[in-house]
C-alpha cells in the first residue's frame, strides 16, 4: 500500500528536493518553531522556501511555534501573544502553500476540574473560529498531543472546537509516554486523526529515535484496521530517505 508520507526537517539545508521526489516523499518543516526568529529571518526563509517548494511534488506540511504559548489562556497578554504568533504562522503556511500546519494541543493534563476543562476548551473553540474566519489560510491544522496521558482530553477539545478543517495530529512518541495503548488512542480519535508524527522512545524521554520494524508494522496494522490512511510524518533523523520510506508502503 503507498502511504502518503513527509520527512520533518529542521532547517532548509536538509532540503533535498530531488532526493524526496525520488522517494515519494513530502515535507513538513519545522523551522519556524524557534521562538526568537526576527521578522527579518522569517522574511528570509519564507523567500527562500518559495524558491524550492513548487518542485516538490508531495505533501507540504508546517509546524507552528509553542514553546509558552497558549491562544485560550485565560491570560490576556499570553493570549494577545500566542495569537500573533498563530496568525502569523497560518500567513506564512498561505504563502508558501502548504496543506498541513501543526500547532501543540496546550493541553495540561493535570487539569482535573471539569470546569477548568470546559472553560478551557470553550475559549480554544472561541479562538479557532474566529481565526479560521480571517485567516487567508485554506489548508488543514492539526493539533498535536503532548502531555496527555490518554486521548480523551483531545477528543474533547475538537470536539469542543468542531471545525472541519481542524483535525488530530496523533504523535505517537509523546503518547508512548502516557498511560494509554496506541490501539486506544486510534480507537477513541478514529477518523479524527488525519496526520501522525512517528517516532520512538524508551517511554520515558522524547528521543525521536528511529522506530523499528516491528513498531511501524504494529502501527501500520491498527491504522487499516480502524480504516484510517493519515499522512505520516517522519519525526526523526531519515538518512536515506528513499530507503526509509519503503518500510512503511508494505
Amino acid at each position: 500500500m503507498s502511504r502518503r508520507i513527509v520527512n520533518c526537517i529542521s532547517t532548509i539545508e536538509e532540503l533535498d528536493v530531488q532526493e524526496f521526489n525520488k522517494a515519494g516523499c513530502g515535507v513538513e518543516l519545522q523551522d519556524f518553531v524557534e521562538p526568537n526568529l526576527s521578522e527579518e529571518q522569517i522574511d528570509k526563509l519564507v523567500r527562500d522556501y518559495s524558491t524550492k517548494l513548487p518542485e516538490l511534488k508531495g505533501i507540504k506540511s508546517l509546524h507552528g511555534p509553542f514553546l509558552d504559548l497558549k491562544p485560550s489562556s485565560p491570560d490576556k497578554d499570553i493570549r494577545r501573544i500566542s495569537q500573533i504568533k498563530y496568525r502569523k504562522t497560518l500567513e506564512i503556511a498561505h504563502e508558501l502553500n502548504v496543506q498541513f500546519v501543526v500547532f501543540h494541543s496546550q493541553i495540561n493534563p493535570y487539569l482535573n476540574q471539569s470546569f477548568l476543562r470546559e472553560l478551557n476548551n470553550k475559549q480554544a473553540a472561541e479562538f479557532w473560529k474566529a481565526i479560521m474566519e480571517v485567516t487567508p489560510y485554506k489548508g488543514k491544522v492539526v493539533i498535536e498531543n503532548v502531555f496527555e496521558e490518554s486521548p480523551y482530553m483531545l477528543k474533547e477539545l475538537i470536539d469542543q472546537i468542531g471545525q472541519d478543517r481542524i483535525a488530530i495530529n496523533m504523535d505517537i512518541g509523546h503518547m508512548n509516554i502516557g498511560h494509554s495503548s496506541l490501539s486506544e488512542w486510534v480507537h477513541v480519535l478514529g477518523e479524527k486523526i488525519e496526520y501522525i508524527h512517528i517516532h520512538g522512545n524508551n517511554g520515558m524521554e522524547d528521543q525521536h529515535l528511529v522506530p523499528t520494524d516491528e513498531k511501524i508494522e504494529s502501527v501500520l496494522r491498527i491504522l487499516n484496521k480502524e480504516g484510517i490512511d493519515p499522512v505520516l510524518a517522519l519525526e526523526y533523523r531519515v538518512q536515506d530517505p528513499v530507503k526509509e520510506i519503503k518500510r512503511y508502503n508494505i
